[in-house]
């Protein structure tokens, strides 16, 4: 690390085997994009930010309402109306100024993916919907970059971390196939609070560990609320998917 206040700010990490010094020093020179400022981003943003992430780029297009508030724990009362890129830049410069933060506020489609992410070591997709998902795996799938799928709904969570740089692994696609348009959202079907705290913050561990160098479990890693309990399902490559199969 390069002085003593940086040391002394993650100095719990120091001893940590498979983090150390040096993998804290990765995680300083690490950009991530976060796609997704809700209860998901919010949670991740925070430990990201706290955890010495060196540089942060936020996405999203929605105003913070008082609904929100219960699980989007990055805002208060008085950001109701503001941007959230722009409320949660301003939450995390005072939980840690070391992190050079980013803003993009705008609905992300391929396009805008395909001109950020190339400077990004990592991606972590905690958006509300499928489509946005689909763009983030093209746009990964295309550049080569690891990112993380984060989502949760009613009393249930589930985490992906996806590597298109191991050409056998499964992506976005191969796991969840083609979704309905009637696909449930947190509005409509409701979401516990801290359901959405513990995915958050389980992506920004994956995204944290990885970072630092540990290598990180595959599988779709789903949490079950109601019994408190975690299982991971096996993810295949297939062949025939349209995104990232045989041509």
């Amino acid at each position: 690390m390069t002085t003593d206040t940086t040391m002394l700010r993650y100095a719990a990490h120091l001893p940590l085997k498979g983090v150390g010094e040096a993998g804290q020093q990765r995680i300083r020179d690490a950009h991530v994009a976060l796609v997704g400022l809700g209860g998901l981003g919010c949670a991740a943003a925070q430990y990201l930010a706290s955890s010495g992430i060196g540089a942060l780029t936020l996405c999203d297009y929605d105003t913070v309402a008082e609904s929100n508030l219960s699980r989007q724990i990055l805002y208060h009362a008085g950001d109701i109306g503001r941007h959230k890129t722009e409320a949660a830049a301003e939450a995390l410069t005072g939980l840690n100024p070391q992190s050079d933060l980013h803003t993009v506020t705008k609905r992300m489609h391929v396009a805008d993916m395909l001109e950020l992410f190339p400077g990004c070591d990592l991606v972590i997709d905690c958006s509300d919907n499928y489509g946005t998902r689909l763009a983030a795996n093209r746009s990964c799938l295309e550049l080569q970059k690891p990112w993380i799928m984060a989502s949760c709904i009613r009393m249930e969570g589930q985490l992906l971390l996806l590597r298109p740089d191991q050409p056998e692994q499964a992506c976005y696609r191969c796991v969840y196939g083609s979704a309905p348009d009637t696909l449930e959202d947190c509005p409509g079907a409701g979401v516990f609070a801290p359901v959405a705290g513990i995915i958050g913050a389980s992506a920004a561990h994956f995204a944290l560990a990885h970072l630092a160098g540990m290598d990180m479990p595959g599988g779709l890693h789903v949490f079950d609320g109601v019994n408190w309990s975690w299982r991971t399902l096996t993810t295949r490559k297939k062949p025939d998917c349209q995104v990232c199969g045989e041509p």
